[in-house]
């Protein structure tokens, strides 16, 4: 497992998608307002090769979770009920 800091608002919204206990994290947030959470290898690999020029792996999970709602939209479907499966 590899350990990556992101922002509040990435943790939240990836914390809505993913089966619980699926990833491990901190309670809190550090002393800069991060949470850290541990992410398989394969998991850290694709969010780094995703990451565009001066974007952080919370730039990404973000761009992935408004891209996945966009996607979602149907009657039968939320954004919880939609896994983001290019990671």
């Amino acid at each position: 497992m590899i350990r990556i800091a992101i922002t509040e608002a990435a943790f939240e919204a990836i914390a809505q998608t993913l089966p619980l206990g699926s990833v491990g994290y901190e309670n809190e947030a550090s002393e800069r307002g991060e949470r850290l959470i541990w992410l398989e290898p394969t998991v850290v690999n694709r969010l780094r090769a995703m990451r565009g020029h001066g974007e952080s792996y919370s730039d990404v999970i973000l761009r992935l979770i408004e891209t996945s709602q966009r996607i979602c939209t149907g009657p039968q479907l939320s954004a919880a009920s939609c896994k983001i499966t290019s990671l």
